[in-house]
Order: C-alpha cells, then sequence, then structure tokens
C-alpha cells in the first residue's frame, strides 16, 4: 500500500512542473484575449491533428494542461478529445521495461494517433460542428470565481502568483483523488481485474475502454502488463490506453464551465476507444 501511495505522489510531482507553466500560460493569455482567441480560431481545423501529437508523448501532465486550457476557452472539445485519446500515460516506458520491442511501440502510438485524429474529426464534424466560440463562457451556469484562475487585473494577484495559487489548488485536488482511487484498485488487486475482462470476447474492449476512465497513471501500469502477460488482446489494451487521460477528466469535471459539456467529452472518448478496440481485434 505503501508503495502505491508513493508511486501516486510521484506521479504528482512530475505532473506539477506542467500544470504551473499550463497556468502562467494561461494568466498570460488571459490578458491578451483578442489576440489569443484570434490565433485559437485560426488554428481550430488542425486541432485534431496538433492535439493528437501533443497527447502522444508520454507524460500525464498533458492532459491535465489541455483540460485546463480547455476549461478557460483556449481549446476546443474535438481537440481536447483528440489529446485525450493519443494519450498513453506510462504505457510506453512500461512496455520498454517490460522488455517490449519498438515495434509494439510504434505500433501502439501509430494507432493511437490514427485513432485520436480520425475520431477528433469525427467528432469536429458532428457533435461539435457548431462553430466553437471560445468567448461564450455560460456565467448563469456557474460561479466563475470558483473556476476561474483568476489574473492579475481580475483580483489582485499578479500573474506568477495566480499560477503558483492554482497549481497548489488543483494539485491538492488530484492528489487526494488519486490516493483514494490507487488506493481502491491495489485493494481490488490485479488478479480480480484480470478475472472480470472476459478474455477473447468482443465486450474486453468495452470493459478496458471502462477502465482506463478511472483517472490516474497506475490504470495505464495495470493495462499495459495485462497486455504483456496476454491477458487482454492489442485491441482491448488500445481502447483501454485511449479512453484513460491521467488526471485530465479529473480536472476537466470539476473546472469545466459547463459540466454537462464534460461529460459529453467523455462519453464521447469512451464511445471511440471502444470502437476503435473493437475494430482492431476484428481486423486483426
Amino acid at each position: 500500500m505503501l508503495e502505491v501511495w508513493l508511486d501516486c505522489i510521484l506521479d504528482m510531482v512530475k505532473t506539477i512542473p506542467i500544470l504551473f507553466i499550463v497556468y502562467l500560460a494561461i494568466g498570460w493569455m488571459e490578458t491578451r484575449m483578442d489576440t489569443v482567441t484570434r490565433i485559437v480560431t485560426s488554428t481550430e481545423p488542425a486541432g485534431p491533428v496538433i492535439g493528437a501529437l501533443v497527447g502522444a508523448i508520454p507524460q500525464c501532465g498533458f492532459s491535465v494542461g489541455c483540460s485546463a486550457l480547455y476549461c478557460r476557452g483556449f481549446l476546443p472539445p474535438a481537440t481536447l478529445i483528440a489529446v485525450y485519446l493519443s494519450t498513453s500515460d506510462e504505457a510506453i516506458p512500461v512496455l520498454l521495461a517490460g522488455g517490449g520491442d519498438w515495434k509494439t511501440v510504434l505500433q501502439l502510438i501509430g494507432v493511437k494517433l490514427i485513432v485520436a485524429i480520425v475520431a477528433g474529426y469525427l467528432f469536429y464534424f458532428t457533435l461539435f460542428r457548431k462553430k466553437w466560440n471560445p468567448d461564450e463562457l455560460p456565467d448563469d451556469e456557474v460561479d466563475m470565481d470558483e473556476v476561474n484562475m483568476g489574473c492579475s487585473c481580475c483580483n489582485g494577484q499578479t500573474i506568477f502568483g495566480a499560477a503558483v495559487s492554482r497549481t497548489v489548488s488543483t494539485t491538492v485536488f488530484l492528489l487526494a483523488t488519486m490516493l483514494i482511487l490507487n488506493t481502491v484498485i491495489y485493494l481490488i488487486g490485479e488478479d480480480t481485474v484480470s478475472s472480470l475482462l472476459l478474455g477473447g470476447t468482443i465486450l474486453q474492449p468495452a470493459l478496458c475502454a471502462l477502465i482506463g476512465l478511472f483517472p490516474g497513471c497506475a490504470v495505464s501500469v495495470l493495462l499495459t502488463e495485462l497486455f504483456m502477460s496476454g491477458t487482454i488482446s492489442f485491441g482491448a489494451a488500445v481502447a483501454g490506453l485511449s479512453a484513460g487521460a491521467g488526471f485530465g477528466f479529473v480536472l476537466l469535471v470539476r473546472e469545466s464551465p459547463r459540466r454537462r459539456d464534460a461529460f459529453k467529452i467523455i462519453g464521447c472518448t469512451y464511445l471511440a476507444a471502444v470502437a476503435a478496440g473493437i475494430l482492431i481485434d476484428l481486423i486483426f
């Protein structure tokens, strides 16, 4: 149990610098809203590709950072979904450390990139086809004092001070959440999880994707180890790792100005991950 908690704390420590940089960038952008809005709007059509490439970097903090950018109106929803789908957290280091070859690693990265880009554009032209406007924040649905990081012009804090404050607040919340979830996973046990995954059935990708929704790097490690041991198929591994977004989902639900949109994004991520996993298993 102590090892589980230490791993959780170490994962959170690795996320802190990225969180701080993102919140520092948000503070700077809030003072230049007109310029930022023009840039984001002009690059929106390429969003799923950019998001997929960013998410492919093996670091769980990027999903958190992109969630924060979305919550502040700087990132379109389809782009955020692409980030989530391409994120693999600790899967790549675990594969290499566990004796996995580069062919498997590159195959995993390539497949997840394709899934992220295809799904990102699919949602961009369907569920999120309405022109995205970062200025449309629902003042009537949320207390913005609780959501906003707060820029120097709004609450007297400097951009640096606001970034530090927001980073500390978010870190404490995420760490408490991760400690609870990782403890539950530890108590359930890897063997129990393995026996519940219905190996060899079309339902396995759906179950693995459901497990992937639990936030935390421990989940990606578990799914990768199950794949390397032959307990789950490659399609199921892709589904689980594509549905997992590290701490990103926690921050998204906590700070999204529209709570129903947050769950819509999570639902789209899950469905895309399941569909990809099932398709991969049927093909291969």
